[in-house]
């Protein structure tokens, strides 16, 4: 979808280019998600991201299919969530060819183009999609932490000069209390906190797992393709902080003779 904010959703929500959407397409009212990749009026075109289905007449996961606006709702805005593309049993990503009009798609490393359809076939339909959360932007206090942080070390970096060096290490020692009197940088991974014991040993043990096979299946052909290991890293990182999650929620949720106050 275009950045047209006066296409909306069944609910009146505006709609974006990327936005993560779900609705009924077809006479068997088959239910889609995908990202929207294009709108015309009050059409919507969606990329099929929940099918991983072969042979059946209703669209599969690669298909686009074209959807009145009235009949989808926003899941995600493209600013959360961003949709990359089908990954195949192979390890390969696979995303849609630019400037080419018609379902086809492309990978790194293979020169040939195939449609959706040709795709399902050759890996019996498991097309999985590959979703990425886009980073929400720093908080202020972080980018000053890490700006005082990085001046203090560019200031001792600086070529030996006996004039210059008491105040050089009188200004790199101000910077780096300015840097511990902000807040400190965010924890790359704040939902693992979430997690029992039991649960973070599971997580743990799976990373481990995960990158070792990934390591191992990237360098057999004696090249490291680093984004592959990368994609395993990420893919458990985001099921397990689903899982984090929503086991935060369980234990947190008000139980049934929870008081109510007005």
């Amino acid at each position: 979808m275009t950045t047209n904010t006066t296409a909306t959703d069944a609910a009146g929500r505006p709609l974006h280019q990327g936005d993560h959407v779900g609705g009924t397409y077809g006479r068997h009212q088959t239910t889609i998600t995908g990202p929207g990749i294009g709108i015309t009026g009050m059409w919507a075109t969606v990329l099929v991201a929940n099918r991983p289905l072969f042979g059946d007449d209703r669209p599969g996961n690669g298909d686009d299919v074209r959807v009145s606006t009235r009949r989808l709702f926003l899941i995600h805005p493209a600013t959360e969530r961003r949709f990359t593309g089908y990954r195949t049993p192979d390890g390969r990503t696979w995303t849609q060819a630019a400037r080419v009009t018609g379902v086809l798609w492309e990978a790194p490393l293979v020169p040939h183009r195939f449609a959706s359809r040709d795709l399902r076939r050759m890996y019996a339909a498991d097309l999985q999609p590959v979703w990425q959360d886009v980073a929400a932007a720093p908080a202020n206090t972080a980018v000053r932490t890490q700006a005082f942080a990085e001046a203090a070390a560019r200031i001792w970096d600086l070529p030996q000069d006996d004039e210059l060096d008491p105040g050089r290490g009188d200004a790199r020692e101000l910077l780096e209390r300015l840097a511990a009197d902000t807040a400190a940088y965010p924890l790359a991974l704040p939902w693992a906190l979430l997690m029992d014991d039991d649960d973070l040993i599971g997580f743990l043990n799976e990373v481990a797992g995960v990158m070792q096979s990934a390591i191992h299946m990237a360098t057999e052909a004696g090249h490291v393709h680093a984004r592959r290991i990368l994609a395993g890293l990420e893919q458990t990182c985001g099921t397990w902080r689903l899982i984090a999650q929503a086991q935060h929620a369980h234990n947190t949720a008000l139980g049934p003779d929870a008081e109510t106050t007005a």
